[in-house]
């Protein structure tokens, strides 16, 4: 029916609507044809008043109006209530310059290639049998799809959406693509620029490189496979309590305001990798919000990028990694779970990092992970107290400003090696189980403390670890004598922070006790460590412990560790004179070095012990005196020995004797001269000559002692 065989007057819309009112079997009765009822849908909605353009029930046949400009006298919508249209509607390249609202219609393929809305299109109820096609459609006003049903697949391909857009409660039972759209709007106050609240995708669905400014997924639920590749979100991103039974890839995305993936459910896979997340700073609210959600499925964020970001609460029933991410702003993980792997490898945090009451079932990775912030006056800047580690907790490589571990449960060994605290780090681990073992091997740390709890006391390890100024102590004071047992101390480095050294004098008390012994280890686990605890290792322990103790005016530790290094050189020494593989010249040299090391020890404790010095000067002539007097003719002297021990000890002649050569053997030593008395005897003779020889040795170790304690 063309426009000359329907004159363009309102009785003619009458005629038109009665057209489009009739039953398809009364307009076949009539011979109505398609063309017919296209030119008559046409003339309403050019001409029709608003009333006249409200259908409610109508059937319509397949409508094609492509290429087609459908431009109302005025602004009223169309409206189609509960209509059907079996042949689907077609406007390709169709230019639609009227409100259109489809309310609770069944509608086949929906055809839009090309087209452009200038208003509002609503499809709010509608079912869809066929395809959806509408690439590279505009729709530059509000289009609502609420409660819309999509039975076949949805293709909305580089389709520009300028104002609100909504298809809260949709029904996407096949697969639906959304691959480089654009969602421009700007949100108001009242509505989100875009929202898939409720919305149910039970087939893939795909968001590749489409243009997002604000948006709402709000309980949504996707049973298929959903792919948000290379999305950008420009404004606020909310994602609240959606449901993903099936794998959700978000793979470079990029959201420039809040994101909010709140109780967010995860039945498959969650990738976000390269995801950037650049939302502004909010007072009250995260740029990024997965508060609540589950994850069941992995879940991959890596290489991801957020500003401020909110996992409290976030459950991660299998594999999640977050490898090379890099959180801006604060990250707050508080009372998450983490049931597999948990994998922050490599992570760059910039400001605080919150696990507080976390919890890690599986491995926790953190290996090369950059904790950046400083500490403010209240706490640190990151936290894992009250967190509790299941399984190994790997922080090898990682570097920390200030961190706090209070009240934190592990039951596996936890890896610190080769990690930093530059600043303040503070640790009151809890052991669960037998391998209560902390690795610091190559670690450094500057300053904290180390505190073991009330029970479930915790070994560290500390082989080659350079200590500033960490305070060690127990949660009980009766406790504080143990401390030493739970540390090994291997080759530890004590002096490489000036000004921050590590304070023996606070342990002096304990370690008095302990005989200054801080190289056991007390571990029930059969470990490979770093370094063996050798004899070499032990001596250079100790040497390092003395000049850090003499470098902070702490005498008595550095006395007492110079003592404890020279033990072990001498068992070093002995263990190279006894090795049958070392060659001749060089046992031969330990074996001496080991005899000095020995004569040292006893003679002047190492120059540590002068008093023990003058003990020997006491007791030696004596034990000399003995043979001058009871030796025989062998040891006689120009005095008359006592006639015998008895005669010595009770008659008045025999005490004379006795005196006398105790006199002798004093002057002897002291090399004041023989006076009255001399040696006959060969024996006496190199007795003589023996005490005047270790009279000037012991005269030197006493001037060796008195420089030894000077230098410390």
């Amino acid at each position: 029916m063309s426009d000359s065989e329907i004159p363009q007057t309102p009785s003619d819309v009458s005629q038109a609507r009665a057209v489009l009112t009739r039953s398809p079997a009364e307009r076949e009765a009539e011979g109505i044809g398609a063309d017919e009822v296209e030119a008559a849908l046409e003339t309403v909605l050019r001409d029709g008043t608003a009333d006249e353009k409200t259908f409610e029930g109508c059937t319509f046949p397949t409508l094609t109006l492509d290429y087609e400009v459908i431009q109302g006298a005025d602004n009223h919508p169309a409206v189609f209530e509960n209509c059907t249209f079996d042949g689907g509607i077609s406007a390709e390249k169709a230019d639609i310059d009227m409100p259109l609202r489809f309310h609770d219609c069944t509608i086949g393929d929906l055809f839009l290639y090309h087209a452009r809305f200038e208003y509002d299109v609503e499809f709010d109820g509608s079912t869809f049998t066929g395809t959806v096609q509408a690439d590279e459609t505009r729709f530059e006003q509000d289009a609502e799809f609420d409660d819309a049903v999509f039975e076949d697949r949805v293709e909305l391909v580089e389709t520009d959406f300028y104002d609100d857009t909504s298809f809260a409660g949709a029904q996407f039972e096949a697969t639906a693509s959304f691959r480089g759209s654009q969602f421009e709007g700007e949100s108001n106050e009242l509505d989100d620029n875009v929202t898939f609240a409720g919305a149910v995708f039970e087939a893939e669905a795909t968001f590749e490189q489409a243009h997002f400014e604000a948006n709402r997924f709000d309980g949504a639920t996707f049973q298929a496979p959903v792919n948000f590749t290379e999305v950008l979100f420009d404004h606020d991103t909310e994602f609240e309590n959606v449901t993903f039974e099936a794998d959700a890839t978000f793979d470079e995305m990029e959201c420039n305001e809040d994101a909010d993936f709140s109780g967010t459910h995860w039945g498959g896979t969650a990738q976000f990798r390269g995801a950037v997340f650049n939302g502004g700073a909010r007072t009250m609210e995260d740029d990024a919000s997965f508060e609540g959600a589950t994850f069941d499925g992995d879940a991959r964020f890596e290489e991801a990028q957020f500003r401020y970001s909110n996992f409290t609460q976030a459950t991660f029933g299998a594999d999640v990694t977050f490898q090379e991410t890099r959180f801006l702003g604060d990250a707050d993980f508080r009372q998450a779970r983490f049931s597999g792997l948990a994998d922050f490898d490599e992570t760059r945090f910039h400001q605080e990092a919150i696990f507080t009451d976390s919890s890690f079932d599986g491995s926790a990775h953190f290996r090369g992970a950059e904790f950046e912030g400083h500490a403010n006056q209240l706490e640190q800047n990151v936290s894992f107290d009250r967190a509790r580690f299941g399984a190994p907790a790997d922080f090898s490589g990682a570097k920390f400003r200030s961190v706090s571990f209070d009240d934190t449960e592990f039951a596996a060994a936890m890896d610190f090696s080769n990690t930093e605290f530059a600043d303040d780090a503070r640790f009151l681990l809890r052991a669960v189980g037998d391998d209560s073992y902390v690795d610091f091997t190559g670690a450094s740390i500057e300053g904290g403390s180390i505190t073991q709890p009330t029970e479930g006391w915790v070994r560290y390890d500390f082989t080659r670890v350079s200590l500033g100024d960490i305070d060690l102590s127990a949660e009980r004071e009766r406790d504080h004598r143990e401390l030493f047992d739970y540390f090994r101390f291997c080759e530890t480095v004590f002096d490489e922070f000036d000004g921050n050294e590590f304070d023996f004098e606070a342990h002096t008390d304990y370690l008095d006790r302990n005989g200054w012994d801080i190289h056991t280890f007390s571990d029930p686990v059969d470990r490979a460590y770093a370094i063996a605890m050798t004899p070499e290792a032990i001596e250079a322990t100790y040497l390092r412990a003395k000049n850090s103790a003499s470098a902070a005016g702490d005498m008595k530790a550095a006395g007492e560790f110079r003592v404890k290094r020279q033990q072990y050189a001498r068992k070093k020494h002995v263990n190279i004179a006894l090795d049958g593989g070392a060659g001749a010249t060089a046992r031969a040299k330990n074996g001496i070095r080991a005899v000095e090391n020995a004569f040292l020890g006893i003679s002047c404790g190492y120059g540590m012990r002068i008093f023990r010095i003058f003990g020997v000067f006491a007791v030696v002539p004596a034990l000399f005196s003995l043979l001058y007097a009871f030796g025989g003719k062998v040891f006689a002297t120009s005095a008359a020995q006592p006639a015998s021990v008895t005669a010595a000890l009770t008659t008045p002649e025999g005490q004379a004797a006795f005196y006398k050569l105790v006199s002798f053997s004093y002057i002897t030593f002291l090399t004041i001269g023989y006076g009255n008395i001399g040696p006959v005897g060969w024996g006496a003779r190199i007795l003589v000559a023996l005490e005047v020889y270790l009279s000037v040795i012991l005269s030197g170790l006493v001037l060796y002692a008195l420089i030894k304690r000077s230098e410390m």
